[in-house]
């Protein structure tokens, strides 16, 4: 690579955020101080797409986005201004779609076509199952929603709704010979008549069953599907990237990009969907070569380590998550749990609660994924069942147990081998099991742990590899995509990445974290927000400070209990929003106030569907979403409110000062502990969002670009967090301590402050960075620092440039600023 990583500006391109709009942002970009822009994915998309993970076509770039000229013209600019490209790239799946020509090609020539080895199908089930009807087939077909069209280009297609399928060559001569018409005959103004007129008149009951695929109504997908999806995803299908031909295919863009310089280093969305996650990072280390970065989006569990594969590291939710739990209080968190499970709105423990939530996504979205996988296990078991009295219910339920307990994402035995630690994975998996499962699930779960241990036939290899790659989406559904949004314990903690047994971190800890990353030359990201994170890195720091003053949410719990009551409605018993749903709704409040009823009301959907306790996707309880909107906006703007809104509305006043300095103190880390901070797009301000949609709102770049010249209208608190974001690149240009050099603990006096520090050294400079952790309510008028161990002689110099005067092993620091970033060069 020719440039230095130093910093990534995560920009989301979609058709109303184009190259050009990304050009005009550069000499912004250059003038902030990052050295790559990172990139969404760019090729071409399901039409109208706002994020690029719907790839239709890996093989163009996206014309939505301006297309190859475009993006040349873009790389040219960047490439002038000293900048390059971090490419966000998808290898695990594509689009369903008949914007994607490979996809059409498969669905017409069915498993012989050339195309159908991209696709993860499996066709020795039957034919390939299209799960698009908004009803079954048969009321589909009595409706009349099913119709034959003639394309201009002379292509015959079964339309539904908007969408089109193409019919396989016999149907198609079929139906041009009863039209009069010969095989590989021209379409006349007559012909094309005569064609349509058979089109209308045809059996399409008779001619759906020639094809090589099938249509069913979208809610079987959960119970009978016959390719791998992204998730429970349906329009997204797998791909089968393990086969070499089609990793060429799906990475001849990139790499033609990596080689023509225009394109630095490659992000790879969902490595964990991959059959052969290792196997893939070392053949993309061998065609993109050694110098290109290579960053996967992995999420590991607290303690888990990344495996040894040839990349530069992850996408860093895990030092998200470290730098939030650094400003997490520990006591304070187990206070507001304790008050939820003394009113007995939380029960069970953590392990016992995701394992129910995995289980409840495994039997409902992700059932069709757990039912193939049963068939798998359940291939050459016959004599274990027998002589173990096991029934195909108990391996059915023994599946479920395996992947309900996988203490992580994924294990990565390969078709023939597998690692200590996988084996460490099966041992967790199958304590879990003894500890909570009944002894009929447990025993056959046994059998198929000896066989994810040592597979004896292919069915049980292909059992191994389905399992990892069904593992991950189980966890993801069950934890990121239901648990946090019914555990609202204190909310910043429910990250992605993040875990509720761990929610905070002490000093020792961190740095022991950070002395591993630092001496393995850490270049991977770290982010304080993504295009997937729950929350802003703004409305998770003003949290992180509530957990410093947890009385204080308590009093307001009790404050407003009454007046909540009342603008709940209680409906057949239950009251709506229920009590829990009242504690997440009011504490999404306090951490992003103020906020628009608008806003609000769209989280609320997401979340409360998500949390499938009253309403889902699949089958929303549009009275019950009703009631906790109405509830959210009474308190964001209706009289009756009145009471409740004042509260919030003081507490969030009293934590703001908090919430400022653990802001500005995250950022401070973010720069200067090893890795390559990453910034998403806007967040350079203050960034109070929630989970997508709301992180991808527009974003203001007429503020920012007049910020980087000393003007514009901006808030004082979003003047100081850009200018510390400046002069923190601006440091990171300058010294190389900051971009690989040692890292050593600062040892410090216990102080109410928390003072976290370290030091890092690299060819002749040092710096010294010092953040207050908590934040006393009663600070007085300074923040007092005392250090253990003598400060060192040299001239040192803080942020802006001041002449640090000799220290001594004591230092004052106003309480507005409780930090120290202060750099010095070797004697």
């Amino acid at each position: 690579m020719k440039r230095d990583l130093i910093a990534t500006y995560r920009l989301q391109f979609h058709a109303g955020f184009t190259f050009a709009d990304a050009e005009a942002l550069v000499p912004y970009l250059a003038g902030l101080g990052v050295s790559h822009l990172y990139a969404s994915p760019i090729t071409t998309a399901v039409p109208g797409s706002t994020h690029g993970y719907d790839v239709a076509d890996p093989t163009r770039i996206n014309p939505e986005l301006g297309g190859a000229e475009g993006f040349e013209r873009l790389a040219a600019l960047l490439n002038a201004h000293g900048m390059g490209v971090i490419l966000d790239i998808v290898p695990n799946h594509m689009a369903a779609s008949s914007h994607n020509p490979f996809w059409i090609e498969m669905l017409e020539q069915g498993p012989d076509a050339p195309a159908a080895r991209l696709f993860d199908v499996f066709w020795e089930t039957g034919k390939l199952m299209l799960p698009v009807l908004g009803d079954p087939l048969k009321a589909t077909l009595e409706a009349g929603a099913l119709s034959l069209f003639l394309q201009e280009s002379g292509r015959i297609v079964l339309c539904y709704a908007d969408h089109a399928y193409p019919l396989r060559h016999e149907s198609v001569e079929a139906l041009r010979a009863a039209a009069g018409l010969h095989e590989g005959e021209a379409l006349t103004d007559e012909s094309r008549a005569a064609l349509e007129r058979v089109l209308a008149q045809a059996d399409i009951a008779a001619l759906l069953e020639d094809q090589h695929w099938r249509l069913a109504w979208w809610r079987a997908a959960a119970h009978d599907l016959n390719y791998r999806r992204f998730f429970n995803i349906t329009d997204l299908v797998g791909t089968r990237v393990e086969d070499p031909e089609v990793f060429a295919f799906l990475h001849r863009l990139p790499l033609e990009l990596v080689e023509r310089g225009l394109v630095d280093g490659l992000r790879i969305d969902h490595v964990d969907g991959l059959a052969d996650p290792a196997g893939y990072c070392a053949r993309l280390r061998a065609a993109a070569g050694p110098g290109v970065p290579i960053l996967v989006e992995k999420i590991l569990e607290p303690g888990e380590a990344l495996r040894a594969w040839p990349i530069t590291g992850t996408t860093g939710y895990e030092r998200l998550n470290d730098i939030n739990g650094l400003f997490v209080e520990g006591e304070g968190y187990a206070m507001l749990e304790r008050d939820l499970r003394t009113r007995n709105l939380l029960t069970g423990t953590p392990a016992a609660r995701l394992a129910d939530a995995k289980r409840q996504v495994l039997q409902s979205s992700l059932a069709a994924e757990l039912e193939a996988l049963t068939t798998l296990a359940r291939d050459g078991l016959d004599r274990d069942m027998q002589e173990g009295d096991l029934t195909d219910g108990a391996i059915r339920q023994a599946v479920a147990a395996l992947l309900v307990h996988c203490p992580v994402y994924r294990s990565y035995a390969t078709w023939d081998r597998h690692a200590p630690e996988d084996e460490a994975i099966w041992d967790a998996i199958g304590e879990a099991l003894v500890a909570a499962e009944d002894p009929l699930t447990a025993a056959a779960a046994a059998v198929l742990l000896d066989r994810l241990r040592n597979p004896r036939i292919d069915s049980d290899r292909r059992f191994r590899q389905r399992f990892q790659q069904l593992s991950g989406p189980a966890m993801a559904k069950g934890f990121e995509d239901t648990e946090l949004y019914r555990h609202p314990v204190l909310l910043c903690v429910n990250e992605v990445g993040g875990s509720l047994l761990h929610p905070a971190r002490d000093g020792g800890e961190m740095h022991d974290l950070q002395m591993v990353r630092a001496a393995a030359g850490a270049r991977d990201l770290t982010p304080l927000a993504t295009h997937d994170t729950k929350r802003g890195p703004d409305t998770r720091a003003r949290l992180a400070a509530l957990s410093a003053m947890p009385q204080a949410w308590l009093d307001l719990l009790e404050e407003t209990r009454e007046a909540c009551t009342a603008l709940a409605r209680e409906e057949e018993g239950v009251l709506q929003p229920d009590l829990l749903d009242q504690v997440l709704i009011l504490q999404t409040l306090v951490s992003v106030w103020p906020v628009s009823v608008a806003r609000m009301g769209e989280y609320l959907t997401k979340a409360l569907r998500e949390a499938k306790r009253h309403t889902n996707w699949e089958t929303p309880n549009e009275a019950y979403e009703a009631h906790a909107q109405a509830f959210s906006a009474a308190v964001i703007e209706g009289e009756d409110g009145a009471s409740v809104r004042d509260a919030l509305a003081r507490l969030a006043a009293r934590l703001e000062p908090a919430g400022r300095l653990v802001s500005l103190a995250q950022v401070i880390l973010q720069h200067t502990l090893p890795g390559t901070p990453d910034l998403y797009q806007g967040t350079e301000l203050r960034d109070f969002s929630l989970v997508d949609p709301d992180n991808r709102r527009p974003v203001d770049w007429d503020a920012r670009t007049a910020a980087l010249d000393g003007g514009g209208e901006l808030d004082p608190a979003d003047r100081e967090k850009f200018g510390l974001t400046r002069r923190l690149l601006a440091l990171r240009r300058a010294t190389p301590a900051l971009r690989g050099g040692l890292y050593r603990p600062l040892r410090l006096a216990p102080s109410p402050w928390g003072w976290f520090g370290f030091e890092r050294e690299a060819d002749g400079a040092k710096v010294r960075v010092v953040v207050a952790t908590r934040v006393p309510e009663e600070a007085g008028e300074a923040a007092l620092m005392r250090f253990l161990d003598p400060w060192p002689d040299g001239e040192w110099r803080t942020l802006d440039g001041t002449l640090l005067q000799a220290p001594g092993n004591e230092m004052t620091l106003p309480i507005q600023a409780p930090f120290l970033i202060a750099s010095a060069p070797l004697r």
